[in-house]
């Protein structure tokens, strides 16, 4: 028995639990949860309170008995009998009868509790769907929706269908039920049947009240929609008046019955037109459509375009729209005037006529304008160009009032202009005309109602011939009263009439003007001046604010339609706004009838204020205009209150202040000034105000006013700002907190006595009184030996110092310190107003002891009190003011030191003397002597072997085979003529010949003078002191610096073969030479320089100064005259010989080789050209025989240039300008005719012609010459 019972009790233990848990879970139970009801009936609910949950969970302890049950809903509580009924101590029934269409909770209350609640849905069975409808798109897929009908109750639906009406197996289609009460099903896919007629659809509709089942059949093809024609759209054509389009429908042959399409065609601004025959032209591929008679060319238009198959009852196609235009065409037409429609100005010069502009479909085109095509004054064609064409209107300024105007008008576009023209004529105008035929007092009245005006005139005082009158319009142009905007139109008005009115639905500032139509004159139109007479309505005024200031608005208004005269005045009415509505308003009168403008005073600022006014008759007022609201401008605010200063610190100080009581506009920002009472410096600072401050008035405004000086005392005003500032605040002053000094200036003094005098400047910034000072010894590592504090007032101190060493030395330094006593307000704020130097964070830089003993005994006590209560008091340090370090240099160390210096200055020296030196190996360096032709002729000839010795040491020497020949005294030259290339001794290598020669001995130093050493010289005639230009060497060849050694070799080969071909062919003068000659290098040409003198015995010639030549371009003449001299030995002539009455006497052959060295005289007509040319060197002339060493020291006269000299006759030949150095080698006498030569004729009285040896040397003169060639034929002349 016992082990049944325990196996019963295991089996029933979770049902218990599960109940224990059930039973506490909830404070009670509805039954039913839901309920789903008809419209009509009974429900029954019933809830049972869960006494276990209330025994047990309930914390609030609060009793709940079935007599506190009831019912409630949102809008309802339902406590009493019949709807509720008790049916135990814990459970009562609720009964609803005839229950509504609802949907809602109802709660079981326990007084304020919920006990818990039930969902009611009170509705019908499922109803009938009324909009199935189903829409194929394209034969691509068919799309079905419905809407739901409305029902409480909740509501499945199934939907299939079949294309057969008896089939019994239907295909279920997928619905979405998102956008509820809206259902969309798709057919998608292979469940859409694309080619069958009907669909019959099965809609299956269920909910816990029934079923309902409803069939809906669709005609697929009725609710076929094709898909937007115009894909690949294109232009087959385009005309003024047509277009054809052509577009692909790829599914064309899908819609077995055809399509129909809708064609609406849209001009830009006008209703749409249609064509009965205006129909697509389709194929299986393409449709066309050809839109022909369109009415405007060259306008834009709009096709919409539609299509449907053919059936009644099917669906049209989303459009197509496509926007084009036709092709431009000329104007069809001109514009269109009228007799009478001109205006002439006031000063009857100018004269604008106007005509009625073409609407913009008949433009037909771009570029459209008005074109004056012809003009005629009293029948004279003039210039079209004298008449200045508008839009809507023409102007001639240049009008003549007595002529008779005529003008031709047409319409032009970029196509061309118009065919017809239109003629305006305006005739004669007399002042007469002004004045008796126009119209008077125009005027014209605005209908509201139907937005018209009627124009009313009075008749002019001449109304013979007065046939009718035009009534013009248009909209004025701005500021232009006589001028219109836009288009003008105009009416015929019979002359019986002085009235007109427009047709409604005009612009309200529309201007209007009237002309008066005579049969033989016109005088134009007159614009109207009022809006109406005195018994007329006022019109409505529109007045504008033009300005407002801080305390004024200026109101301006304009009585363009109403005459002045036939007002009173004007009533202005202004208030002040305040939340928005109009408050305290003042009404001024304005008496002057023409006033247009009128300021209204003494305002408030920055406030805002509306406007109104209207004018008013005898009769009656005008209504008043629409309020206008402005706000007056900004002005100075009143001043910030009660500033004064809350707390300071050493650096700054906290302000507080009131904002101003009245604003007066925006404030912006807070300006303060303050400044020290030391200094009469302001200083200012800036706080930007913010939104706070207008709400509360009353709370102030704080700041923080930083980078202050300790310990001074300031001053501080503050200002309100808007645009304009305001008047400053009451004055605060204050004075800053004690704070860190900054270093002092120290300076040491070694005493001999192994101490140091230590001397100081205070802080610039004493930052407080400077209470102490703090001396410092320290080692190389910052290390505090001793330190000691002195009294503030020190400013001296004398410190025993270490021996120390220059490894090993020391510092002194000393600062200064402050000493605040801080109170309560300041230890608070500790955080915000002081922030202490970091060097008042430390004690000392070390961890020595800080001595005292220095101090007196109150001032002892004073200092130890400073430091041990760091609460009451603050000790403010500066930064050490340092001294470097400190130690007697030793002997030793002085020594060394320069020593140091000494080898430093050395190592300069060298520096720069090895730079010099290099830098002069790197020039000489590049330097490769080539020696000249005619040097090395002399060295290789052997009967020129004795030339270095035999012509006098004093006149050329040969030094290492280089020979330096000194050609004489040189002209005086200006700095102009001294070369500037080809210089002989200008040059590295000149120098180094220069040196040369130096070393070898000579006469002066055996050296060529240095073309640096020119000097200008004046003309003499006796002997060129040390100071006269420069001798020169034998130039040197071109191409004096060889390059490689291939080249120097092969040159030197070469000038060997010529020396040799130039010993085998001295008798018949054959020479070498090319390349060409510069002036720079022709200084030295002529012969009266001075030559070798082998035998000693001959005087040398004495030098005569030259005219100054210019040394530029080719060779200048004067280069090649000869320098005669007084001493100068004549030359033997090589033919012609100038005869002499002096027998010449026999000279020896040294003598004779001498002289026929002697250079030649150019001819006088040589003299007047600017260079030489290759045909005049033939004429040059040797000098005449000199007179035997016997004769008498003066030399023979110099035969006149030209006189009694038969001049050879040059081989007739090409001269080209130069000559080659083989001709001028042919120039140089023969050798039998030298001095000693069997040949030489010593009577002096043979010719020219009796010498047929030198006629047949005449050279044949063409090429070019070297001037190194040139220069060694002047000076080597002998070896020749």
């Amino acid at each position: 028995m016992g082990p049944r019972v325990l196996e019963l009790l295991l089996a029933l233990l979770p049902l218990l639990l599960l109940q224990g848990a059930l039973a506490t879970a909830e404070p009670g139970w509805l039954h039913p949860v839901k309920v789903e009801q008809l419209i009509g009936t009974d429900f029954n609910i019933s809830c049972t309170i869960n006494e276990t949950y209330l025994r047990e969970l309930n914390t609030s302890r609060e009793e709940c008995s079935v007599k506190q049950l009831y019912f409630q809903t949102k809008t309802r509580q339902y406590r009493d009998y019949p709807d509720i009924r008790e049916l135990n101590d814990t459970t009562i029934l609720f009964s609803v009868r005839d229950a509504p269409e609802q949907e809602q909770d109802y709660m079981c209350m326990c007084g304020m509790y919920v006990i818990n609640s039930s969902k009611v849905y009170v509705g019908t069975r499922p109803l009938l769907i009324q909009d199935f409808k189903c829409i194929a798109h394209d034969f691509e897929y068919m799309v079905c929706n419905f809407t739901e009908p409305q029902n409480r109750i909740i509501t499945k639906y199934n939907v299939s269908f079949t294309t057969e009406k008896d089939s019994r197996y239907y295909y279920p289609v997928e619905c979405n039920f998102d956008a509820a009460p809206v259902v969309t099903c798709n057919i998608t896919d292979e469940m859409y049947k694309r080619f069958k007629e009907w669909y019959y659809f099965r809609v299956e509709m269920f909910n816990a009240l029934g079923t309902e089942v409803q069939l809906e059949e669709v005609n697929h093809y009725e609710r076929s929609v094709p898909a937007r024609p115009g894909q690949n759209l294109t232009v087959v054509n385009r005309t003024e008046s047509s277009i054809c389009l052509s577009w692909e429908m790829p599914r064309r042959t899908t819609y077995a019955r055809g399509l129909t399409w809708l064609v609406h065609v849209a001009p830009q601004n006008f209703n749409p037109i249609q064509r009965d025959y205006w129909r697509n032209n389709s194929s299986t591929i393409k449709d066309t459509l050809c839109l022909d008679e369109l009415p405007y060319a060259g306008y834009n238009y709009t096709l919409a375009l539609r299509v449907r198959i053919n059936l009644n009852k099917s669906m049209w196609s989303e459009p197509l729209v496509y926007n084009f235009a036709t092709e431009p065409a000329p104007p069809r037409r001109p514009p269109n005037v009228t007799y009478g429609s001109f205006y002439v100005y006031s000063s009857e010069t100018g004269l604008r006529f106007y005509w009625e502009p073409l609407q913009v479909q008949e433009l037909n085109g771009p570029d459209f304008r008005y074109v004056i095509s012809e003009y005629r004054v009293n029948g004279t064609q003039m210039d079209p160009g004298l008449v200045t064409v508008e839009s809507n209107s023409a102007l001639i300024e240049s009008w003549k009032q007595n002529a008779h105007h005529e003008f031709l008008i047409r319409s032009s576009n970029s196509m061309g202009m118009s065919v017809n023209a239109t003629r305006m004529s305006i005739g004669p105008i007399s002042n007469e005309d002004f004045r008796v035929r126009v119209p008077k007092n125009i005027r014209s009245v605005y209908h509201p109602t139907n937005k018209s005006y009627t124009l009313s005139w009075e008749t002019p005082d001449v109304r013979t011939e007065l046939t009718n009158y035009t009534v013009f319009w248009c909209v004025p142009m701005p500021g232009r009263l006589s001028e219109c905007e836009g288009s003008i139109r105009f009416a015929e008005v019979p002359s019986t009439r002085q009235q007109y009115t427009t047709a409604t639905n005009q612009l309200p500032t529309l201007h209007m003007a009237v002309s008066a139509n005579y049969r033989t004159h016109n005088t134009g139109l007159r614009w109207l001046i009022c809006s109406s007479d005195k018994m007329d309505d006022l019109a409505k005024m529109e007045p504008s604010i033009d300005g407002a200031s801080n305390s004024t608005l200026t109101v301006k208004w304009s009585t363009e339609r109403v005459c002045p005269v036939i007002l009173d005045g004007y009533n202005l009415t202004y208030c002040q706004r305040s939340a928005g509505r109009p408050d305290n308003c003042t009404t001024e009168v304005i008496h002057n009838r023409y006033a247009k403008q009128h300021v209204i005073r003494d305002l408030v600022p920055y406030t805002d204020y509306s406007v109104k006014m209207l004018m008013y008759s005898e009769s009656r007022a005008s209504k008043y205009s629409d309020e206008l609201v402005n706000r007056t401008g900004e002005a100075a605010p009143s001043q910030p209150r009660e500033l004064q200063v809350l707390r300071v610190a050493s650096a700054s100080a906290w302000l507080a202040w009131k904002p101003p009581l009245r604003a007066n506009g925006v404030v912006r920002a807070y300006e303060g000034t303050f400044r020290s009472l030391s200094s009469h410096d302001f200083e200012y600072f800036r706080l930007p105000a913010s939104a706070d401050e207008l709400v509360d008035k009353e709370k102030p405004i704080a700041f923080n006013l930083g980078n202050l000086t300790a310990y001074t005392a300031y001053e501080v005003k503050v200002r309100a700002l808007t645009l304009y500032p305001s008047e400053a605040s009451n004055l605060v002053s204050f004075r800053t907190a004690i704070g860190v000094p900054s270093k002092p200036a120290l300076m040491v003094t070694n005493n001999k006595d192994q101490s140091s005098r230590l001397d100081w400047q205070p802080p610039i910034n004493p930052a407080g009184r400077i209470d102490f000072y703090e001396v410092s010894l320290r080692d190389s590592n910052y290390s505090c030996l001793t330190s000691s504090i002195l009294p503030g007032g020190n400013l001296s101190y004398v410190m025993p110092t270490p021996r120390c060493t220059s490894h090993n030395p020391y510092q002194l330094a000393v600062r200064a310190i402050n000493v605040e006593q801080l109170n309560q307000l300041q230890l608070e704020h500790e955080g915000d107003s002081s922030v202490e130097h970091p060097a008042s964070k430390l004690q000392s830089l070390s961890t020595c002891e800080v001595r005292t003993d220095t101090l007196g005994a109150e001032d002892r006590a004073r200092f130890a009190e400073f430091g041990a209560n760091d609460t009451a008091y603050r000790l403010h340090r500066s930064e050490w003011g340092t001294f470097g370090y400190i130690c007697t240099p030793e002997t030793h160390s002085v020594k060394a030191m320069y020593q140091t210096i000494e080898v430093c200055v050395a190592i300069l020296v060298l520096g720069v003397i090895f730079y010099l030196v290099y830098k002069k190996y790197r020039k000489m360096s590049d330097i490769d002597l080539v020696l000249p032709q005619g040097i090395m002729e002399t060295l290789k000839k052997s009967d020129m072997a004795g030339l270095g010795q035999g012509f006098g040491p004093d006149l050329s020497t040969s030094v290492g085979g280089i020979t330096c020949t000194r050609v004489g005294d040189s002209p005086q030259y200006t700095p102009q003529d001294l070369p500037h290339d080809f210089s002989s001794c200008g040059s590295e290598s000149s120098k180094l010949l220069r040196t040369a020669s130096s070393s070898g001995g000579g006469v002066g130093g055996g050296n060529c003078a240095d073309r640096d050493g020119y000097d200008d010289h004046p003309e003499t005639t006796g002997p060129i002191s040390a100071g006269a230009p420069p001798t020169s060497y034998v130039s040197m060849r071109h191409g004096l610096l060889v390059q490689s050694e291939r080249e120097r070799e092969r040159e030197q080969q070469e000038r060997q073969n010529d020396l040799d071909r130039q010993s085998r062919e001295q008798a018949t003068g054959a020479g070498n030479g090319n390349g060409y000659i510069k002036p720079t290098q022709m200084k030295n040409w002529a012969g009266n320089g001075q030559f070798p003198n082998p035998g000693g015995n001959m005087p040398m010639p004495m030098p005569m100064a030259l005219p100054r030549v210019p040394l530029g371009g080719y060779v200048p003449v004067p280069i090649l005259q000869p320098r005669p001299s007084a001493g100068a030995l004549p030359a033997l002539p090589p033919g012609p010989v100038i005869t002499s009455p002096v027998a010449a006497p026999a000279i020896s052959a040294h003598s004779a080789h001498s002289a026929a060295a002697s250079t030649f005289f150019p001819p006088a007509h040589l003299l007047t050209d600017n260079y030489v040319q290759a045909s005049d060197l033939h004429k040059l002339t040797p000098l005449a025989p000199a007179p035997s060493i016997g004769m008498a020291a003066a030399p023979a006269p110099l035969p006149p240039v030209g006189a009694r000299v038969a001049p050879a006759a040059p081989k007739p030949g090409a001269d080209i300008g130069y000559t080659t150095m083989e001709q001028l080698q042919l120039m140089k006498p023969p050798l039998a005719s030298v001095v000693g030569s069997p040949t030489h004729n010593l009577g002096g009285g043979a010719t020219a012609g009796s010498n047929p040896h030198h006629s047949r040397l005449q050279p044949q003169i063409n090429g070019y010459v070297t001037p190194q060639d040139l220069n060694a034929l002047a000076h080597n002349r002998h070896v020749l």
